[in-house]
């Protein structure tokens, strides 16, 4: 957002929220009391107030390439490296995730969980594997990412069930995708990146009218009928592997199906009515990175309090050495992303590639202290207490798929609790046990996802 209107005044927010009601200009958002009011932008529900669920959300922010981990003895090892060199409460913030220090009691770093059926895969694929657990090592192949899943079970009570970004756009390729969302048949979910068009996404006024919207989705729905009807047919001829092929389609149809169905129960909603001045639409990710990255994460706070979502990725650039992203560390004098990572012989190699990590920290710390600062408009407590984020990447030490540089944060009215950095054994603990006790904490009744064994009850409260 400009520098010139730092948060929202609360006319902004009602206003935001689709509501009419006139108030006096306030200074700003710690108490937002008129839960009715805000909540009146949806559709109608056949579920009483009562047992209407109050928002949790859920935000995934991935950065690619690994992190600066200079080994012990190495005169950068104390100061930069990026994880903290004790676990507990007492960890004292290395100079990469230093941004974060009046956000310490709001996050919990981790360390030591990854996939272990991509540690030992090329680096550069491991990213689409990130938020969805899959075995590609032998094999390309991809399932629903947890972002997904979560949508599933909440998305209906949103406009949009989820947000896809990326600094990137669109799916790129198999093992290189500029996304992290894939679908329940797991196919990549096209993401975006151009501000304006997240915004009109948003916000925008559609530019058919409501009895043209809705012909269309007649017409939609009338072909996806027919698709349904041939295939059935279809599928009786078939040997096993295609008839699996065939119902991986049928699976993708069906979710088409789904968000035709829900994007029509909001056709009679006005949408949030935002004001596109209050951000830098015009930033693009090849000419200033701090400036498009923030207006981004101003984009996604917006979509949280206005309640257009509940689950968001953003993917700040592809796991590649090509991408849009790798020019970022150009915005503090820097070479590119990739050499940084392979640029750690030089002298000061290892630093230097953690003033980038440092970068991105700053800009992850801007993104939760917005969250933090602003009260959630539908409960007591911040958006950040009510959102779960999880930061990190999918390689460590250039390029590693192993110990994970993650951060959790937020969620503490969800069971989170935070202040510490833990550290796990890598052989009995995986990213995904951390995936399902996250779903757990979304009231959705899982036991499993993907190759976990078990939950991570050490980021819950006692």
């Amino acid at each position: 957002m400009r520098t010139s209107k730092p948060c929202l005044s609360r006319r902004r927010v009602l206003r935001a929220a689709g509501c009419t009601i006139a108030l006096p200009v306030l200074a700003s958002l710690p108490n937002v009391p008129f839960v009715h009011e805000v909540r009146g932008a949806e559709p109608e529900s056949e579920l009483p107030e009562s047992e209407r669920q109050l928002p949790k959300r859920f935000c995934c922010i991935f950065f690619p390439n690994g992190v600066s981990l200079p080994p012990a003895g190495h005169p950068a090892h104390e100061d930069w490296h990026w994880f903290p060199h004790s676990v507990g409460r007492d960890y004292v913030l290395t100079r990469p995730l230093e941004p974060l220090t009046t956000l310490r009691d709001e996050l919990t770093i981790l360390s030591g969980l990854s996939h272990p059926a991509m540690r030992t895969s090329i680096a550069h694929i491991t990213a689409d594997c990130f938020l969805t657990g899959a075995d590609s090592s032998r094999v390309y192949t991809n399932s629903i990412s947890l972002d997904q899943l979560i949508a599933k079970h909440l998305g209906t009570q949103t406009r949009f069930p989820s947000l896809t970004l990326s600094s990137d756009g669109g799916v790129g390729t198999p093992g290189r995708t500029q996304t992290l969302s894939f679908s329940a048949s797991g196919r990549p979910i096209p993401s975006l990146s151009e501000p304006r068009a997240i915004f009109n996404r948003l916000f925008g006024v559609e530019k058919q009218t409501l009895a043209e919207q809705r012909r269309q989705f007649g017409r939609n729905r009338s072909i996806l009928d027919n698709v349904l009807e041939e295939t059935t047919a279809l599928g009786r001829n078939l040997s096993t592997a295609d008839r699996q092929r065939l119902e991986e389609y049928t699976t993708a149809v069906r979710e088409i199906e789904i968000r035709l169905a829900n994007a029509d129960r909001w056709l009679d909603v006005e949408r949030p009515s935002v004001d596109p001045d209050d951000f830098e639409l015009t930033a693009t990710p090849r000419d200033d990175a701090e400036e498009y990255i923030r207006v981004i994460y101003d984009l996604m706070y917006v979509a949280l309090l206005t309640d257009s979502t509940r689950a968001i990725t953003y993917q700040i650039t592809s796991e590649d050495a090509k991408g849009i992203g790798d020019r970022f560390p150009n915005a503090i004098g820097l070479p590119g992303h990739h050499s940084l990572s392979h640029g750690t012989a030089k002298d000061t190699g290892y630093e230097n590639w953690a003033r980038y990590d440092r970068f991105l920290t700053t800009q992850f710390a801007y993104f939760l202290e917005r969250i933090r600062s602003t009260s959630d408009p539908f409960q007591q407590g911040s958006l950040l207490d009510h959102t779960s984020v999880l930061y990190g990447c999918s390689t460590s030490r250039t390029h590693q798929a192993v110990n994970y540089p993650l951060i959790l944060a937020g969620g503490k009215a969800m069971g989170f609790a935070h202040g510490s950095h833990k550290r796990f054994d890598e052989s009995r603990h995986r990213l995904s046990d951390l995936y399902v006790t996250l779903l757990q904490q979304f009231g959705i009744e899982v036991d499993r996802f993907a190759d976990s064994t078990t939950s991570l009850g050490e980021v819950l409260k006692a």
